[in-house]
């Protein structure tokens, strides 16, 4: 793991006990459908691949399996707490293909077309700059290469029976991630973009998730809340934004509520060039 962090933009969601168990607990709910994105995109085995942003663990696990044991998983993350929190837990689960290096997702330092694969997720949502972190990503991967990109789209993200605030904290998420210079719907604009930087074979598929309203992850909005507490304060005001929290507290706990997260939308393309892949 290298040493050094590149100093890049300020990220959206600050690192603190809260931020990290909803990494941890995103990465397992959507465990699945990367695994289902990367059967969509083909036989990666033997590939190098780059989980760009992987916090801990990301998609490390999804693409060290995929990529089997004569490839290769780079886990590229600005924070060096969690990449601690990576490197043991790729230690416990025996992954000895990956490695990790501290480096900003906009100026990572890796060389010009180096991998066979990059994947992102989640990253262009809070981060925004997305020709910037394109750009990159496209400086990274070879001719003929791969991106697999998943980004959020939240027109789904609602609870059932109806609940008014657990909508008006979904919209002050939303709005907060706007005001910030991100895009939470970044997900239902990847494909344009690829195709105006010139990808081929760009793909497209959604995936949803529909939960219990206890489960810990149909309870999304208040992990959103904690992580961007002052944020939502200054937009909200104190007394609204405790409002806002009870209430979707509140309706998440019905017994017969659901709650269906936000869709997952999944592209992927093929960089321009002579293809160089394995």
């Amino acid at each position: 793991m290298s040493a050094a962090v590149i100093e890049g933009p300020q990220y959206l969601l600050q690192p603190n006990v809260t931020e990290r168990e909803r990494l941890a607990l995103q990465a397992a709910m959507w465990e699945p459908a990367t695994e289902r994105l990367l059967a969509a995109v083909g036989p990666v085995d033997g590939w190098r691949c780059l989980d760009l942003g992987c916090g801990a663990p990301g998609a490390l696990r999804t693409l060290a399996r995929a990529a089997g044991p004569q490839g290769n998983v780079v886990g590229v993350d600005v924070d060096p707490a969690l990449l601690t929190e990576a490197a043991r837990w790729i230690r416990a689960e025996g992954l000895d293909t990956i490695e990790l290096r501290c480096a900003d997702a906009f100026a990572t330092g890796l060389p010009d077309s180096a991998f066979d694969l990059v994947h992102a997720r989640f990253m262009f949502a809070p981060l925004g700059r997305h020709d910037p972190l394109l750009a990159e990503i496209e400086r990274l991967v070879k001719p003929g290469g791969l991106v697999a990109i998943q980004e959020p789209d939240a027109a789904a993200w609602q609870c059932w029976p109806p609940s008014r605030e657990f909508d008006d904290l979904v919209a002050a998420i939303v709005a907060t991630f706007a005001a910030s210079g991100g895009d939470f719907n970044a997900g239902r604009g990847m494909q344009s973009l690829l195709r105006a930087r010139g990808w081929s074979d760009v793909g497209v598929r959604a995936e949803a998730l529909a939960l219990p309203g206890t489960h810990s992850y149909a309870r999304l909005p208040l992990l959103f809340a904690a992580s961007l507490e002052p944020k939502l304060v200054a937009q909200l005001g104190r007394r609204n934004f405790e409002r806002l929290k009870a209430g979707c507290a509140a309706a998440c706990a019905q017994p017969d509520a659901r709650v269906t997260a936000f869709v997952v939308q999944q592209t992927w393309a093929r960089k321009a060039g002579l293809a160089e892949l394995p």
